[in-house]
């Protein structure tokens, strides 16, 4: 959506089984800057189904958005806010929905992406290749009740020292990026004329 006089964040969001999710093109390009991994995740998402020259720009330039220390801070926040509400907050939801599990599997999520994009310098959006793609396979949709809470701790903590040695074997120029401010004002100021 190409609007300066609107900050929408988000203009439709279903919860359920499917989240619908609209930002305006200026806020979105802030954000990315700020490292939300949700953000993020959309140039990489293998269900487009519509494009246009200014996605396909935005997806084929990404790095020129990234500022990988914000990455890592907005990551690690993420984490330790799933954290907190999966030991703090009710496992069903207001429409019937079990999330305890859903906090675990969001936590380890981001911060494998993080860990991958420090490690190879690719954001991986499908969890393919993760290597703990079992055990999140195995929790999803289970109740508290049904889970092994302290074996789901142990897994965050693990994925805590993950990141640290990750951020210690990250290449300095991949640490060390910073988005290209000019080229996204002039990318910006192309789509809004």
């Amino acid at each position: 959506m190409l609007s300066p006089f609107k900050n929408l964040k988000n203009t439709s969001w279903i919860e359920g089984n499917v989240d619908d999710t609209s930002y305006e093109l200026r806020e979105f390009c802030k954000m990315v800057t700020k490292g939300n991994a949700t953000y993020i995740e959309i140039f990489f998402s293998d269900m487009v189904i519509e494009t246009s020259p200014a996605h396909q720009e935005m997806r084929e330039n990404w790095l020129k958005f990234m500022d990988v220390h914000n990455f890592i801070q907005a990551s690690l926040g993420y984490a330790r806010n799933q954290q907190h509400k999966f030991g703090l907050y009710e496992d069903v939801g207001a429409v019937g929905q079990l999330r305890t599990a859903k906090f675990v599997i969001a936590f380890l999520r981001v911060l494998w992406q993080c860990e991958q994009f420090l490690l190879t310098g690719e954001f991986k959006c499908s969890l393919e290749t993760c290597d703990m793609r079992d055990f999140l396979k195995s929790i999803k949709g289970k109740s508290r009740e049904e889970l092994d809470i302290p074996l789901c701790y142990e897994y965050m903590e693990k994925m805590y020292a993950r990141i640290t040695k990750a951020q210690e074997q990250c290449p300095a120029k991949r640490l060390n990026l910073k988005p290209d401010i000019p080229y996204i004002e002039d990318f910006l100021l192309r789509q809004y004329t």
